[in-house]
């Protein structure tokens, strides 16, 4: 008897549960909706960077290992800005629960990009725009960030197929990144990859590097590795980085430098090196005795101030025991001359050598001072020697 009325309630119970599957599936999906979910986020983020951050096309997500927003074709400018400073075939992006359900302020534990490509002129006008105090809020990525397939965009340089991996990102503590892609400059080709610590996330931090690549040109095809310790100040204007520490290898005709060194980029460009060439590259002009036999690095002082692409003069002092070399030459005409190989004895630079004494096929000159020009003063004339 008492059987009969719990069978007539099961029906019942079965309706208010499916009732409530239907309102939890219906609020799940709600709050779960990509485009109004894509719309919170983006300007959530946009709001913090001073950035209008936009896309086409149809959001979607996923809910495993957690909720997932994927963007596609996302567009980052600045307000006002003719020109995105970031676009992106695709950008997704992982949020908590507690965003999902819009408890509290919008949280990204991770942003991953696809071919994302970035116009560094207009990211250096976002930059200059933004408080020198950091008004603009690093984001805290548990899960860090990822880069594939990157382009960066200079009017006399471009970097391809660039890759970024950022295990985690947190305002003032340390942080990794592993770097790799591809410089291009005119015929010239750098691939590099990259190990880069720093001891807290942010444009003014203690910093390490190492690095390694390959150069590549009509002529070149070799490898070097890079170094540095020092520190990045590049929240304000200029920016600069100091490096207490510069290891560079390469091979003949570059040549190896060890020592320090400052670079700075504001309305000109200025760079400042300080070190040592533990030894004379191979592919350079032989030097006379005795400054061939000596076995004591050449110190070298190099200062440059001028256009961001290395098109002005460079100042170089090298010094190997009582004897210098005081010259200036353009590195895109020093580059030409490593390149053309044995096509010229001499590289293209103007300055003065100074040594106490030389040997010159079997003669041995003393108070030698040679004066190296850019054109002969006449048609019989050359390098001038004063004893």
């Amino acid at each position: 008897m008492t059987d009969a009325p719990r069978k007539r309630r099961w029906p019942k119970v079965l309706a208010v549960l499916a009732a409530l599957a239907l309102l939890v599936a219906w609020w799940v999906d709600r709050q779960l909706e990509p485009v109004r979910l894509a719309n919170t986020v983006l300007s959530a983020v946009g709001k913090s960077q001073g950035l209008e951050l936009s896309f086409s096309g149809m959001p979607d997500y996923s809910l495993r290992p957690e909720p997932r927003l994927r963007i596609p074709n996302l567009v980052a400018r600045q307000p006002g800005a003719a020109a995105p400073l970031l676009t992106a075939r695709e950008a997704e992006v992982s949020l908590p629960w507690s965003t999902v359900w819009g408890e509290g302020p919008v949280v990204i534990t991770r942003i991953a990009l696809l071919a994302p490509a970035v116009d560094l002129a207009a990211l250096t006008d976002w930059l200059g725009s933004r408080p020198a105090s950091g008004g603009s809020e690093l984001p805290s990525l548990t899960d860090g960030v990822s880069i594939r397939e990157g382009r960066l965009t200079a009017p006399d340089w471009r970097v391809e197929s660039l890759s970024l991996t950022l295990p985690k990102l947190a305002p003032g503590q340390p942080a990794s990144a592993n770097i790799s892609g591809r410089f291009l400059q005119a015929t010239r080709e750098i691939s590099f990859a990259a190990q880069l610590e720093a001891d807290t996330a942010g444009l003014d931090t203690a910093l390490r590097l190492n690095s390694a690549g390959q150069l590549r040109d009509e002529t070149l095809d070799l490898p070097w590795s890079l170094t540095l310790e020092g520190r990045l100040e590049a929240s304000g204007q200029p920016r600069r980085l100091a490096a207490e520490r510069i290891g560079w290898k390469a091979r003949s005709p570059l040549p190896d430098f060890s020592g320090a060194g400052r670079l700075t980029m504001g309305e000109a460009l200025t760079l400042e090196l300080k070190g040592e060439l533990p030894n004379w590259p191979e592919a350079w002009p032989t030097l006379p005795e005795p400054m061939v036999s000596s076995q004591a690095p050449l110190a070298l002082s190099l200062d440059y101030q001028g256009a961001s692409d290395f098109t002005d003069l460079v100042q170089l002092l090298l010094r190997r025991d009582e004897s210098t070399l005081e010259a200036e030459f353009s590195p895109t005409e020093l580059m030409a001359w490593l390149e053309a190989g044995e096509a010229s004895p001499l590289p293209p630079l103007v300055g003065e050598l100074r040594t106490p004494s030389m040997v010159v096929e079997g003669v041995e000159l003393e108070g030698v001072r040679i004066r190296i020009e850019e054109e002969p003063l006449s048609t019989d004339s050359g390098p001038s020697e004063e004893r």
